[in-house]
């Protein structure tokens, strides 16, 4: 097992602030930080905890000889920031013997060649071929907050969970074991549903995009491509969808396309179908046989309805870019009601669907850890569980969340994710019981 002795965190935004007081409470190491800018409120939640707080931008000509100095064998590196490569920084810190975690898998830059953005299927596949490579090497979690994350370890115990209720009691250990489970349960559809209804007590100015998160990051997704994993039952794909194997990239970017789900407390709400990695790495790791002509894989995708001040911000993405924007702002203090509604809902063929996830309230985030809010707990507690995990399997290579003890991350994170609310149902998204894609789908009025 790994001691640390140094975090150094690339980012200090909403989540890197959050993720201070947890810290706090698990490490007594030194925490260096890079950010890009630095205000008084950067500078005062850093001073509160002992860090030392850098203004420095990271970039591909600089980040080697920046952070080599920092590395070694009892560090730790955080990447918590957009578009700082992941790919570079983890081929850095394996040089070093150095732990690394990020919460998605990012590039130096979104644009591709034809000036969009680029699909999280090209940065997931690029990151695999590196593992494949690198293989029992020092160990680096990817894309591992509350989703991606912590997400794939509730999809574990949701099935599980599902399978008990039903008089089946296999108990999976590797990934097909998984997959074969997944079928036997005829799982067809997996959302990741999240409805986030947190109020702030500020009226938000016309140009300004705020949200409860990273609002770059959420930008990022609304301006990237749709992609979701693809069910083997699934008949017609949409019109100019790209076929990626395991996955699907819609023409439309997310913000553009609408799907219905379903939350325990807020029942059927229409979502944002953005794309994130645990669509695509769950989707991969539920399939039977070849990811091109598979046996079996359900249709896996993020359904999310952010909070209503963040949904009227999306407005400003009308254009398909961010020129609208005066100002960006991450909603936390001001932050006055409402909870983040955050689970996996398991859609069956021939059993109740299953919704099992966090009901969490801005109340109880802010009494279990300062400067935090509903959605920056779910997500920092899953970090420090994947920073435990990693100090104790030191030497296993690039990960996803899949590839994880999922009962050790579980354990250490369900405290912070109470109350988890675990919920069968007979909702279906039309009245014809179809699950196939389309059938979810919401196409706006002309």
């Amino acid at each position: 097992m790994k001691k640390i002795d140094r975090i150094i965190i690339v980012g200090f935004g909403s989540i890197a602030q959050a993720l201070l007081p947890l810290l706090s409470e698990n490490y007594d190491s030194e925490i260096i930080i890079f950010d890009k800018e630095i205000d008084a409120t950067r500078k005062n939640i850093a001073s509160e905890y002992s860090a030392t707080l850098n203004e420095k931008l990271i970039t591909k000509n600089n980040f080697h000889s920046v952070l080599s100095p920092l590395l070694s064998d009892s560090s730790f590196l955080l990447n918590l920031a957009v578009s700082v490569s992941s790919l570079a920084l983890i081929g850095l810190t394996q040089r070093f013997n150095t732990l690394y975690l990020d919460t998605c898998i990012e590039p130096w830059d979104y644009a591709n060649q034809s000036n969009n953005l680029k699909s999280n299927h090209s940065l997931r596949e690029n990151l695999k071929q590196y593992a494949q490579i690198h293989s029992n090497t020092t160990t680096a979690i990817v894309g591992h907050g509350a989703n991606p994350g912590f997400i794939s370890i509730l999809l574990k115990k949701a099935i599980l969970e599902m399978a008990f209720r039903n008089g089946i009691h296999d108990k999976p250990t590797t990934q097909s074991e998984w997959a074969k489970l997944s079928e036997r349960l005829e799982l067809q559809v997996i959302q990741i549903s999240e409805r986030d209804t947190q109020i702030s007590s500020k009226k938000r100015a016309p140009k300004s995009f705020i949200c409860t998160w990273s609002v770059d990051g959420l930008i990022t997704e609304c301006l990237q491509p749709a992609e979701l994993g693809w069910g083997s039952h699934e008949v017609d794909a949409p019109l100019n969808a790209k076929n990626n194997g395991y996955s699907l990239e819609l023409f439309e970017q997310g913000r553009n396309v609408i799907v219905k789900s379903w939350s325990p407390n807020y029942l059927e709400f229409n979502a944002y179908l953005l794309t994130h990695n645990e669509s695509l790495s769950i989707a991969e790791y539920l399939t039977l046989d070849t990811p091109s002509t598979p046996k079996y894989r359900p249709t896996v995708y993020y359904a999310y309805h952010p909070c209503d001040q963040a949904v009227d911000s999306m407005h400003l993405l009308c254009s398909g870019s961010e020129d609208q924007i005066e100002s960006k702002e991450v909603m936390k203090d001001d932050i006055v009601s409402g909870i983040d509604e955050l689970g996996i809902f398991l859609i069956s063929r021939k059993y109740k669907s299953l919704w099992l996830g966090s009901n969490l309230s801005i109340g109880k985030a802010r009494k279990m850890a300062k400067h935090n809010s509903a959605t920056s707990l779910q997500v920092t507690s899953s970090i420090v569980a994947g920073m435990k995990w990693a100090e104790q399997n030191s030497d296993s290579g690039v990960l996803e969340s899949e590839n994880l003890d999922w009962e050790y991350i579980y354990d250490f994170v369900e405290p912070y994710w109470q109350p988890i609310i675990i919920q069968e149902t007979d909702w279906r998204p039309s009245n014809n019981d179809t699950l196939q894609f389309h059938g979810f789908r919401v196409h706006p009025k002309n």
